[in-house]
């Protein structure tokens, strides 16, 4: 039987220092943390309204409409500017909230407009090397996308929710809310996000008549990140760590009555739906 063992409540190091950055400024963050008392206020505020606008516009059901974003693109190239005009100082007031949300936001922004600039294209992956190339600004910095998602958010907050927020351009990744992520608004937005992943069934299905699951390869591919919040000191012979601490999160965010006791019970073989690298389209 799986249980459920949230860790989210304790302290983390992301909680204290919720930016990694690329290593040769890893030092100069982290020193200008420490000695900023401001950290701990929270008392930056940043306008996402220009993104929110753009995504309240042409995301329709999660999926993107990219031929009618592709004739506002200078509005989105004006978000981002405004963006990158954020001062390490100025990103210093942000509280962790306000961070995740500015990370997010610039994540996601930064997809639609590689998407954008390469249009029209049938998938994301046709874009060369789109994930390791540094040429996302932000405090000052040139970033790519693995380093905004894997340095920056997954390493720097340690919140597995944070995955059901990012979009890849792809079918199967998470599905895009039609508004900006706000800090004043997170815990809401980051357990919307997780439900809705959990219980889309395109991304998972789970049927407890044929004793079947199938998971989107998110939770294989990130399948460690669970752990911490959902690991379990004595998982199911039958299931890894990873296997049973994405069990849990999924069982934590699923409504479901039927599904939840078909999961709870571990009589099933734990399978993953194929890869859809196709464009995320309206």
């Amino acid at each position: 039987m799986i249980r459920i063992f949230s860790k989210r409540h304790l302290p983390s190091l992301g909680s204290r220092f919720p930016l990694v950055a690329p290593i040769r400024i890893v030092s100069l963050f982290l020193s200008f943390f420490l000695l900023n008392p401001l950290l701990l206020r929270g008392e930056g505020v940043f306008d996402h309204s220009k993104w929110g606008h753009l995504l309240k516009q042409y995301v329709h059901h999660g999926l993107v409409d990219y031929k009618g974003l592709l004739q506002t693109k200078g509005e989105l190239d004006d978000y981002l500017k405004q963006i990158n005009s954020v001062s390490i100082e100025e990103f210093s007031e942000f509280s962790r909230e306000e961070r995740i949300a500015f990370w997010i936001n610039l994540y996601n922004a930064s997809v639609i407009h590689m998407i954008l600039d390469e249009y029209p294209i049938e998938s994301f992956d046709q874009i060369p090397a789109s994930f390791e190339i540094r040429t996302i600004q932000a405090i000052g910095e040139f970033f790519s996308l693995s380093e905004l998602r894997d340095q920056v958010l997954r390493k720097g907050f340690r919140d597995e929710r944070i995955l059901m927020a990012l979009v890849s351009g792809r079918m199967d990744s998470p599905k895009l809310l039609p508004e900006a992520f706000q800090g004043n608004k997170l815990e809401e937005q980051l357990n919307l996000v997780a439900r809705n992943f959990v219980e889309d069934e395109t991304k998972n299905r789970i049927k407890p008549k044929e004793k079947k699951i199938s998971l989107s390869p998110l939770f294989r591919n990130f399948a460690s990140d669970f752990v911490l919040n959902f690991g379990s000191f004595n998982p199911p012979s039958r299931f890894s760590q990873t296997e049973t601490a994405v069990i849990s999160f999924v069982l934590h965010h699923l409504n479901n009555p039927e599904k939840r006791i078909f999961l709870d019970s571990s009589r099933y073989k734990i399978q993953y739906l194929p890869e859809n690298p196709k464009l995320n389209q309206a």
